[in-house]
């Protein structure tokens, strides 16, 4: 009797389980946490019309399963040997609502976000661990001129042009690797054979085991750089050509100027061997022949030829091409190039004057000849300016000075100046305020100083003139 109850107490204590039994439609005993006892009272007393029907079905084996709302709570029930047992289900059931919901929204989010992939300017994909296409957005589908259907047959890597499938398979291994692959370029072959080139960037999933490949069609952008890079090699060869051209005619205009030099130069070695070409008509005539005298002339003639000689090579080594840097002492260059014109800055009295900074250092190693033509153009600027003014007391300053690293030469005059509204332009090509100019020489000087010998050339006026500054590096001493 004791086992009876205590087996009674267990069954009316079961949570969330009520227990019915029932003959002939009348509850003959129940169980569980119930309020009230149902015991002799008819089933169909205690549930709606439609929940009745149902359990009838269930006991006739006419449905397998079947879940109630009976007492504001959610009831699985099952049915054996005249019992049925509700099982409360309710906090299931809400939680089968939350997944249910949850899911539904994750279906929503999915949706949004494929929308948000279509209406993507790029190719956007989903690969699995060997490269296989799980998911192309509409652009990449396009692009590829594939469908979803053909794409999951489909990889990166057999899309992509016979060289590039190692390179692919290379990249997808990298990217799970270490977990992202930035701005791979490749060339891929679409369904109709068209090659494009292609940018690429993929990122790992972890979570998913699965990889992210954003895809860029680069093929305006490539044909539009190579189309650049065509133009540009065209544009330097006219700018090497035109750039040549002016060299050539800076050169034949210094040639005019040398020439020129040259008369200056001779004129007076010339005048001398005239006067002892006829000294020697004298001699010859006179009655007492003397030697002493002969020899004397004989002296002087060779000093004039060697001079002369002198002038032709020191002219000569001028116009030499060299692009080969080497050591020099910029002191000397002045002097050689100033030597080239010393007649005719004697001629139109013009004094230069070159005055060199206490601790300056005057060694170089970059290309002389190309620094004497640059300094020879200025000098011969300002020798033109002064001529043309008339100036009175004219003088030419060079100024040798340290300025850091750097060693300076401020070229300077007394001939008044440059014109503020051309001071801008003296640099260009062809921009000159002589009557006779060519407007080559100072533009050549910028071009050897600056883009030859990686230095500087400047102007700006002072009180009394013009004031040409070309800054070098100087050699390190060390």
């Amino acid at each position: 009797m004791q086992k009876n109850n205590n087996f009674l107490t267990i069954l009316n204590n079961l949570p969330e389980i009520i227990i019915l039994v029932v003959k002939n439609d009348t509850i003959i005993d129940s169980f569980g946490q119930i309020k009230e006892k149902f015991n002799n009272s008819k089933l169909y007393e205690h549930f709606s019309k439609v929940t009745y029907n149902k359990l009838l079905l269930l006991k006739s084996k006419n449905i397998d399963n079947l879940t109630i709302y009976w007492n504001s709570k959610d009831y699985e029930v099952s049915y054996f040997d005249d019992t049925y047992y509700f099982k409360d289900v309710t906090k299931y059931r809400n939680l089968y609502l939350e997944l249910k919901k949850s899911l539904r929204d994750l279906r929503s989010k999915k949706e949004e976000l494929h929308a948000v992939f279509d209406l993507a300017g790029n190719g956007i994909s989903i690969l699995n661990e060997e490269g296989t296409f799980l998911y192309a957005n509409k652009f990449f589908q396009t692009m590829m001129e594939y469908s979803m259907e053909e794409l999951y047959n489909e990889s990166c890597i057999s899309l992509s042009s016979p060289e590039y499938a190692q390179p692919s398979k290379s990249a997808v291994q990298r990217a799970i690797e270490e977990g992202i692959v930035e701005r791979f370029r490749k060339i891929c072959v679409t369904k109709s054979g068209k090659k494009i080139n292609a940018s690429m960037s993929l990122s790992y999933i972890k979570s998913t085991n699965e990889i992210v490949m954003i895809t860029s069609d680069i093929t305006s952008d490539v044909k539009y750089q190579e189309d650049l890079k065509r133009r540009i090699n065209k544009e330097v060869q006219r700018r090497t050509k035109q750039y040549e051209i002016m060299c050539h005619q800076s050169r034949l205009a210094s040639m005019g100027e040398m020439i020129e030099s040259i008369a200056h130069q001779w004129r007076q070695p010339l005048n001398s061997l005239g006067v002892i070409v006829q000294g020697l008509k004298h001699l010859n005539n006179s009655e007492n022949f003397d030697f002493d005298l002969l020899n004397e002339m004989e002296t002087e003639m060779i000093e004039k030829i060697n001079y002369m000689s002198e002038t032709i090579d020191d002219f000569s080594n001028f116009f030499k091409i060299s692009k080969e840097k080497k050591n020099f002492n910029i002191l000397n260059s002045v002097k050689d190039t100033i030597k080239l014109i010393d007649v005719q800055l004697k001629n139109e009295n013009i004094k230069i004057n070159v005055n060199i900074e206490e601790g300056v250092n005057l060694e170089l190693y970059s290309l002389e000849n190309e620094f004497r033509q640059a300094l020879l153009n200025i000098i011969q600027n300002a020798l033109d300016i002064l001529i043309l003014r008339k100036q009175l007391n004219s003088f030419i300053n060079i100024d040798i000075i340290q300025n850091g690293n750097f060693t300076e030469l401020n070229i300077s005059d007394n001939g008044g100046g440059i014109c503020m509204k051309n001071i801008e332009q003296i640099f260009r090509p062809y921009v000159t305020t002589k009557k006779q100019g060519n407007g080559i020489g100072l533009y050549m000087s910028k071009v050897i100083i600056e883009h030859n010998m990686k230095g500087n050339l400047t102007v700006q006026n002072n009180q009394m003139g013009a004031v040409f500054t070309i800054s070098l590096k100087s050699k390190d001493e060390n």
